[in-house]
């Protein structure tokens, strides 16, 4: 199946559309040449990142997914918890992938003990199913709780302080477990404090596009 048109479902609300369109834009790097389109699920000004957010999301998810389906060969859920992403598998005739499989997928490129960054006391269930052949360091920085922290100069802070402290034990790679790390460049922001490498979920959702293993 040939992939040419592909949907960016973004979880967090916004009448914004060159901010939700830089998801798509990010994923654009690794695969140029294709027909991109972000659409936003609506009344989830926080995004998704407690279980309260998430039953808020789900049918969004599937209802936008359900009827963007026959205009794209594609959908990509851009959140890392890859909310929705087995189930729309499951009821559309198009590929579906989601940021978190696809970043736990691009950081065992690098290593088996794998740092990975979120915004909840544990990470995603993805990361852990993905990852459930590796050691894994999950830290939640203190002061991020939701995507707008990881704008601050606090939370940014705080995502240094979480990566060296995955660092300092034995991590091999950092694993950003959040697409809004992907909006601030948190990547680019700890390449200047640890020497590890730092995977982008967004980028890695694009890096993922053409992988038929999904």
């Amino acid at each position: 199946m040939s992939i040419d048109r592909i949907g960016v479902i973004r979880v967090l609300s916004s009448d914004n559309q060159a901010f939700l369109d830089m998801h798509q834009n990010i994923m654009q790097q690794a695969v140029p040449d294709k027909q991109w389109q972000t659409k936003a699920l609506w009344d989830q000004p926080n995004g998704i990142h407690d279980e309260e957010t998430l039953t808020q999301a789900l049918p969004k998810i599937y209802q936008l997914g359900s009827l963007w389906s026959s205009d794209v060969d594609m959908l990509v859920v851009s959140c890392a918890a890859d909310p929705g992403v087995e189930t729309l598998r499951e009821s559309l005739k198009i590929p579906v992938i989601g940021a978190g499989q696809s970043c736990c997928k691009i950081a065992k490129r690098y290593g088996t003990t794998i740092g990975v960054l979120g915004l909840e006391p544990l990470a995603p269930d993805v990361f852990y199913r993905e990852l459930s052949d590796c050691s894994v360091i999950y830290r939640q920085p203190i002061h991020v709780n939701c995507t707008h922290d990881i704008h601050t100069p606090l939370g940014q802070a705080s995502i240094i302080d979480a990566a060296l402290e995955c660092e300092a034990l034995g991590a091999q790679v950092i694993a950003l477990a959040c697409t809004g790390m992907a909006t601030v460049d948190i990547a680019g922001l700890l390449a200047s404090h640890i020497s590890l490498p730092v995977i982008n979920p967004v980028l890695a959702a694009g890096m993922c596009i053409t992988d038929q293993s999904f």
